[in-house]
């Protein structure tokens, strides 16, 4: 049997932005070995929740068979986590999907500089006119363009990086053949005849609130540095600055008047520590970019040192002055992003320090069976860590 269908299976038991997925990617030689292990040594491996197995058993292979067929049906590419041709830049985050559905080329993927341009839907003219034109000035020098493909910064970041004749990517909250924002439609075709439409999510799953703050990670995981800009106080594109920082890569603010609507996000991105950008060049000096060379070197030495975590960025240009030091972003600035729901469990857990779900639940009231959702948000997020036994802790 085809070893994408037992990805695909894997997919289903598990859902979205499980931790697990790259364990038995370690542990297991393939996919195909783990799913013939079965019940008894998935339970000794002590990897899963009891309701995890049950999910793993409940899930079949016949059903992961119709949504290879059908995506096969619709011309789509599928790639799995053990696929040579899996981007390594997402295998090497701590929750890599099990499967990408792809509409278009991903083949440059890991051969060039990939930067994500994000923000609010709801931008001002300045706001997508910025976005538009550092798309494509970065796409003119062969960077790859990634974000969300809904409208606002997104559409102006696709629409840039196009207009260059550049590669962009975007990376769907919901199936490729979803006919979400039906106003987008013909940009998402233009956007797979150059670069490509990606979603972890079935051809036909419908665009779910909860897919998105999951979807991120792969947006920031595709790229070597989140730019945001224009950005409420509560806006997912912090999520996303969030997680870019969390897989250590580089997040980028460009500044707005503090009188917008849109301008609490990115000030708070920026009072921890992002690196403040106005335009293309600013980007490609920090990757030390020179006309059309994409190759890049940046070492990074990281210290700790109060709350912030000093990184060395780069020599500085004359031999006898310090290295440039900038201050790589930190998880406590974007709790305001959070939903009341999720910044309450969040704040109810750094309170009490390494809690079971059952404790938290009684600290919050809120139901088990609603807390789940909440917490899984929260660690994908990478505002706590979970322990064995369903104890949980913040991240320091």
């Amino acid at each position: 049997m085809n070893n994408k269908i037992y990805w695909i299976w894997l997919q289903n038991a598990l859902k979205y932005g499980s931790h697990k997925v790259r364990t038995i990617n370690l542990l297991y030689e393939n996919i195909q070995k783990f799913y013939n292990a079965r019940e008894k040594e998935w339970r000794l491996c002590g990897c899963f929740t009891n309701k995890e197995i049950s999910s793993l058993l409940e899930s079949t292979v016949q059903k992961a068979a119709a949504i290879l067929d059908r995506s096969v049906s619709l011309g789509y590419q599928i790639i799995t986590l053990e696929d040579k041709d899996y981007p390594q830049k997402l295998k090497s985050i701590v929750n890599p999907p099990c499967v990408l559905y792809i509409n278009g080329d991903i083949s440059n993927i890991d051969k060039k500089l990939c930067v994500s341009i994000v923000g609010t839907r709801n931008a001002t003219l300045y706001g997508m006119q910025t976005a538009f034109e550092m798309a494509y000035n970065l796409a003119k020098e062969g960077v790859i363009i990634i974000s969300g493909g809904a409208l606002g910064i997104d559409r102006s970041a696709h629409s840039g990086a196009l207009r260059a004749g550049g590669e962009t990517m975007a990376v769907l909250g919901c199936g490729i053949n979803c006919k979400y924002l039906a106003e987008n439609g013909p940009l998402r075709r233009e956007i797979s005849k150059t670069g490509a439409l990606i979603s972890e999510y079935p051809p036909d799953l419908p665009a779910f609130f909860s897919n998105f703050p999951i979807r991120n990670r792969i947006i920031s995981g595709l790229s070597s540095g989140t730019v945001v800009i224009e950005a409420g106080a509560k806006s997912g594109s912090l999520i996303t600055a969030n997680l870019a920082s969390s897989q250590y890569r580089d997040v980028f603010a460009v500044p707005v008047g503090k009188e917008s609507p849109v301008s609490q996000g990115t000030f708070s991105l920026i009072r921890g520590g992002a690196k403040v950008v106005t335009c293309a060049q600013d980007i490609l000096n920090e990757y030390n970019i020179k006309g059309k060379n994409i190759n890049f070197q940046k070492e990074k030495e990281e210290t700790i040192n109060s709350c912030y975590k000093p990184v060395i960025a780069k020599p500085a240009a004359n031999k006898n002055a310090a290295p440039e030091i900038k201050f790589a972003y930190n998880n406590e600035s974007a709790v305001d992003s959070l939903s009341e729901e999720c910044k309450n469990v969040y704040l109810s857990i750094k309170k009490t320090g390494k809690s079971h779900i059952d404790q938290i639940s009684v600290n919050t009231n809120i139901h088990i069976k609603n807390l789940l959702s909440i917490i899984t948000q929260l660690e994908i997020c990478g505002f706590i860590k979970s322990y064995p036994g369903k104890m949980y802790a913040a991240k320091q």
